[in-house]
């Protein structure tokens, strides 16, 4: 736990300092951050092309942001409810693009009905809504607590834990359990 906390002074100190202007500063965020952000981001995208666009817009927008940040502390959080959101954004853009794409090529067929994905779990993420998604990757992937995933995604805790609980059944029948 030392080394958190360590790890927690060095971001607080290197915002305040981003804050006041420290290019250098914020590089050094970016470099700490971008592989927590990246993984998160390719965990809830499904795809590593996907991911590196994710953060890099995550990144456009914290740098408009930064100074609206009051408690350097908060970064963590902040940086996810950005990428979090972002992560929704892009999934909601790509459903809309393949169910376009499915309506115009197959209107009687249904879009991820390959039965060999049946024990793929990137695939039984994949068709989990958005929403579910991103908290499933926060909750899992990131070790995130609902408080935490409720600040970063912007929804009561109640909501929070309703959606994990959804995933959870659609993972569950995704792999043929019964609840």
């Amino acid at each position: 736990m030392v080394g958190r906390g360590l790890e927690q002074a060095l971001d607080d100190y290197l915002v305040l300092l981003a804050q006041s202007g420290s290019q250098e500063a914020f590089a050094r965020l970016v470099a700490r951050w971008t592989p927590k952000l990246l993984a998160f981001a390719a965990r809830t995208l499904g795809t590593t092309e996907a991911a590196k666009d994710v953060v890099q817009d995550t990144w456009e927008s914290a740098v408009r942001g930064l100074m609206r940040l009051d408690d350097p502390a908060r970064f963590g959080p902040w940086l996810y409810t950005i990428a979090s959101r972002k992560c929704a954004d892009a999934l909601r853009s790509k459903y809309r693009r393949t169910r376009n794409d499915a309506a115009i090529d197959a209107p009687n067929e249904t879009v991820d009905s390959n039965p060999d994905d049946a024990l793929d779990l990137a695939a039984a993420l994949k068709r989990l809504p958005p929403e579910q998604r991103v908290a499933v990757s926060l909750f899992f992937g990131e070790g995130m607590s609902i408080a935490e995933i409720a600040a970063a995604t912007g929804a009561p805790s109640g909501t929070v834990k309703s959606r994990l609980f959804a995933a959870r059944n659609a993972l569950r029948a995704s792999f043929g359990e019964v609840k």
